[in-house]
């Protein structure tokens, strides 16, 4: 109203102008109070309209404030064009804010009722008419237009400065309470992390590599046997606690790490505990700071112990290499040991000696005084025979009864023969077992290096023909091999020649061992053995066959047989009853097998995922790679893996790393020595071993209900052997199979 000048002199009614400021307070204080609490769009125009009203309220009201010496003419159309056009476009204004789905609601709110004002008090402007009076003189009693504006513009100011108070506080408010919300986050946030430290298994660290302080959790240092904070918070305590021996290598995986070779750094290594031993733990960490030069500045990092698994690996890796029962090398160990003495031979023109060695009536002992006895036997042989060769000799137990031994670097070949007596001699005083003296004897079998064979295979191939020599001259003596002991070749080629016509006829039958689940003593399924049953030679033992099928190449179609006819019998079986199938090196040198397990469960019927193919070690070291991606395939298949004879071999441990076995099956020799105590052990390293890998694991050649209790007890999934079941013929197995399962029903 300020801003109209009629050409008059012109002043304002104090109470009606105070009344329409109030007027407008009193209508934008109800049109915001109602329009907050909307819940709709009905209820926001309804606040909007009061909003309107009260402007409309203010102007009209301020208007009759105005005096003037003249009278006032209302346009009544215009002046209802002037509320309308208020009432609409400030409902339209409080609509808009409370619209969410618009962009950007607040700025279309406050277009819609600056339009509101302005089109209310433009058009309501040009509602009136002026028409001067000279007749009536000018009021001096109202308030004049530059003190009315002055009050106003005070006012105004007064307002925005409370304003700008209230604004700066309400930020300073909000500031405050996000200021408390991240103080509550961030206390939680410590109060978690602080949880999750202590109660996980790892350690954590947290190197800064430019001062070189490193910070150690509390589970870091526990781990190790100290307090928290007991250890110097610096890269040098470190290098102090680490074994000087791991300390280059640790070093060079840190440089690779730096260096960008590697994408974490990682290394076992033996670090210092307490207590002043060596634990192993495995650090692992990566850069997260780098300077402008590409400098590391800050490297962090966990700490895991790992002291029992490497002291598992060690149990395996000793399995693997040593007589589990005498401590003595086993059979991977003792062909490695001679094959470097051929190498050294043949290089240093010296001499060496193979002797095979059986002992004499051990079976009668072993039968007659149970197996603890025979065990008890073995050892004291072992020490007896390790006490009677030299310093830098190898005697080794291949196996049951069965030695070895390598002398090295004789001055004469004949030298041999002392130490074969000196051997005979001590074996064939008495032994205390028991309380009892018992008397055996040792039958040596002598093949000297390096002209009795060209390599090691040959080599001891005519030790043994000596040792069979030896046991028929009458034991406990020893003899030389000789050419002439050659006619074991006439009969190696005579039993060829059979085993050719054999296969050819078709002499080969299956029989099947069953398979018990431990848990529940239920059949599990049944390995299928191969028996070959000659009208001459009678039932040959498969240990005397199905190394020459291997040698002359007829396993491969042996074993396309064996894997047929098992399917096909399986395929008959009541349930989800697996079979086991032994499957040779010779097969996957061959690339047949693959096909083989496909024919033969097309041909069946059987499911892929009962059929189980077992192999040994062997089949992976010959060609590691190409063997692991047949399994890997055949596995896609459903068909299961299971490794057999395991603890036997060389490199157990590494295969197991790079292949999920689905069975492991401990071998017959371990499960005849379980209960001695070093057995058990490694036996109770590689159950635990096998659990962690997810694989089930079976006991081979259970016979008595010791190796039984002593399976169950350490934790074995499965057993078989002849104090469960012998071999069955397919009939017999299958009358097996639907009794077990009729016992279940």
């Amino acid at each position: 109203m300020l801003g109209y000048d009629p050409g008059l002199v012109v002043s304002y009614n104090t109470r009606l102008t105070l009344l329409s400021l109030m007027a407008a307070i009193l209508a934008s204080v109800v049109a915001l109070a109602f329009g907050r609490w909307a819940t709709n769009s009905a209820m926001a125009a309804g606040a909007g309209i009061v909003l309107g009203l009260g402007v409309a309220a203010m102007h009209f009201i301020g208007m009759a404030s105005i005096q003037l010496p003249g009278a006032f003419a209302w346009d009544r159309t215009l002046v209802f064009a002037s509320v309308l056009i208020g009432c609409s476009f400030s409902a339209a204004a409080f609509v808009a804010f409370r619209h969410r789905g618009l962009k950007y609601p607040n700025g279309v709110a406050a277009t819609l009722l600056t339009v509101a004002i302005a089109g209310l008090h433009f058009t309501a402007m040009g509602a009136v008419q002026i028409t001067p009076d000279g007749a009536e003189p000018a009021s001096v009693s109202g308030l004049p237009r530059l003190a009315l504006a002055s009050g106003i513009a005070a006012v105004m100011l007064a307002i925005l400065g409370f304003a700008a108070l209230a604004l700066f506080a309400d930020r300073m408010r909000r500031a405050n309470r996000a200021l408390r919300t991240s103080e509550t986050a961030l206390r939680i946030s410590e109060e978690r992390l602080a949880l999750a430290l202590d109660s996980g298994s790892d350690g954590l660290w947290d190197w800064d590599v430019a001062t070189g302080k490193v910070w150690f959790s509390d589970r870091s240092q526990t781990m190790l046997g100290y307090e928290p904070a007991e250890i110097e918070g610096h890269v040098r305590s470190l290098i102090r606690l680490t074994h000087p021996d791991d300390i280059e290598q640790s070093r060079r995986q840190l440089a690779d790490h730096i260096e960008g070779k590697t994408k974490i750094y990682e290394c076992e290594q033996r670090v210092r505990n307490k207590s002043g031993a060596y634990t192993w733990v495995l650090s692992r960490g990566k850069i997260v700071a780098r300077d402008a030069t590409g400098a590391p500045l800050r490297i962090v990092g966990t700490q895991i112990d790992i002291a029992a698994r490497k002291q598992a690996e060690q149990q395996i890796e000793y399995l693997a290499l040593y007589d589990a029962l005498t401590g003595l090398p086993n059979r991977t160990l003792f062909w490695d040991r001679l094959d470097r003495e051929m190498v050294s031979a043949e290089r240093r023109g010296h001499f060496f000696a193979v002797l095979a060695c059986d002992l004499d009536r051990f079976k009668c002992v072993n039968d007659s005084m149970g197996h603890p006895a025979g065990d008890t036997l073995l050892r004291k042989v072992a020490e007896r025979l390790t006490a009677a060769i030299r310093e830098g000799d190898t005697v080794a137990r291949l196996g049951g009864d069965e030695f070895a031994i390598v002398l090295r670097g004789l001055d004469h070949p004949q030298n041999s023969s002392t130490t074969a007596q000196q051997v005979i001699d001590a074996v064939k005083l008495p032994f205390d077992i028991e309380g009892r003296a018992v008397s055996v004897g040792i039958s040596i079998g002598i093949a000297l290096g390096p002209q009795d064979g060209c390599n090691p295979d040959q080599l001891f191939k005519n030790a043994d023909i000596a040792l069979y020599r030896a046991k028929a001259a009458g034991r406990s003596t020893y003899r030389y091999y000789e050419p002439e002991m050659d006619a074991a070749i006439a009969e190696r080629n005579a039993l060829e020649l059979d085993l050719r016509e054999a296969v050819r006829l078709g002499e080969f039958e299956l029989y099947y061992q069953p398979i018990i689940r431990l848990e529940n003593d239920m059949l599990s399924g049944f390995e299928a053995l191969m028996r070959w049953r000659s009208p001459s030679r009678g039932l040959v033992s498969p240990g005397d066959f199905i190394p020459l099928a291997e040698e002359i190449g007829l396993v491969v179609q042996l074993g396309a047989w064996a894997l047929k006819d098992a399917c096909c019998e399986a395929a008959g079986w009541p349930g989800d009853l697996k079979v086991a199938v032994n499957a040779s090196t010779v097969q996957f040198a061959e690339l047949g097998l693959e096909h083989a397990v496909v024919t033969a469960l097309a041909a069946s019927g059987l499911p892929p995922q009962r059929l189980e193919l077992e192999i040994t070690e062997s089949v992976l070291m010959s060609d590691t790679e190409s063997a692991i991606r047949c399994l890997h395939r055949l596995r896609e298949l459903g068909v299961h893996i299971a490794l057999d004879d395991f603890g036997t071999g060389f490199s157990s441990l590494s295969y197991l790393r790079r292949f999920p076995f689905d069975k492991i099956k401990i071998d017959r020799s371990f499960i005849h020595e379980i209960g001695n105590a070093d057995t058990a052990a490694i036996v109770r390293a590689i159950v635990g071993l096998a659990e962690r890998l997810g694989a089930s694991i079976t006991a081979e050649g259970v016979e008595d209900e010791i190796q039984l209790a002593h399976a169950r007890g350490e934790g074995f999934t499965e057993a078989q052997g002849y104090l469960l079941s012998k071999p069955l013929s397919a009939r017999d197995a299958l009358q097996y199979a639907r009794a077990s399962k009729d016992l279940v029903a």
